[in-house]
């Protein structure tokens, strides 16, 4: 059985008066890939920041492999959870082979030397995620989907056992959504790493993650496998519209379609 790395117990956030989530209890197993689902607005980015760390909920505990955050120094905690945020920073100047490098930094430190290790981490994520014809070219001038990878390769470089990613494909055409997901999922299970995605296709998230977590007005409204999940009644009660589920004529898994 996996063992579970996250656990979020009573997690509450809220912008002034106005509540974002509220009373969340996850627990998140090493080996899988959850995706979080549901409208506009309702929570998941704040969510997936509050895991990473970027933010402080109201109230609530997490744990990450069974130790309390706060009991986790800042170093430790980017050698083991990385994030790639829904708006990524920008990269002027910079080559994709030192961005990768950038996920050393948790290592080594602003002073520390960039030894063999890192060198060899490095070039083991630029062939991981093919990238070897792109890593001399500057990151700014790569395709939307090149880039993504160009980010996933430097997590991986990091060496976290947790990836934590935004709406990784909210910019990417048909083809380079599947190759990233594919990439994603791939990673996940040869290396038990802990993905949680925010993802707005439901489709997507049913053909390449293994639980589905669904919001709604900052709770959570459904939690389970992607054949639990996508059925009529429940993804009418998270979206709000009208759905009916066949079954791919390939893979047999459901594929949702607006009534």
């Amino acid at each position: 059985m996996p063992s579970p790395f996250i656990a979020l117990s009573g997690i509450d956030y809220a912008i002034g008066p106005k509540p974002i989530l509220s009373g969340i209890d996850l627990t998140l197993e090493r080996g899988r890939i959850y995706g979080l689902v549901g409208p506009n607005g309702s929570g998941k980015s704040t969510l997936l920041k509050i895991i990473a760390r970027q933010i402080a909920p109201k109230s609530g505990a997490i744990a990450f492999g069974g130790k309390p955050a706060a009991d986790w120094g800042a170093r430790e905690f980017a050698r083991h959870v990385a994030y790639m945020p829904q708006f990524t920073p920008a990269t002027d100047g910079m080559t994709v082979r030192e961005l990768i490098a950038l996920g050393r930094f948790p290592w080594h430190g602003t002073l520390g030397r960039f030894t063999a290790t890192d060198r060899r981490m490095v070039e083991e994520a630029i062939v991981r995620t093919e990238l070897e014809d792109f890593a001399d070219r500057l990151a700014a001038n790569m395709s939307g989907g090149e880039r993504q990878r160009a980010w996933i390769a430097m997590m991986l470089a990091q060496d976290a056992r947790c990836l934590l990613l935004d709406e990784p494909t909210s910019a990417l055409d048909l083809a380079h959504q599947a190759s990233v997901l594919s990439l994603v999922q791939e990673l996940s299970h040869e290396r038990g790493l802990t993905v949680v995605i925010v993802l707005h296709d439901i489709n997507l998230a049913a053909r390449y993650c293994d639980a589905i977590i669904a919001l709604n007005r900052g709770r959570i409204t459904a939690e389970g496998t992607p054949t639990e999940i996508m059925q009529a009644d429940k993804l009418r009660s998270i979206f709000g519209v009208g759905m009916g589920v066949f079954p791919h004529p390939v893979r047999n898994e459901p594929v949702s379609y607006l009534l």
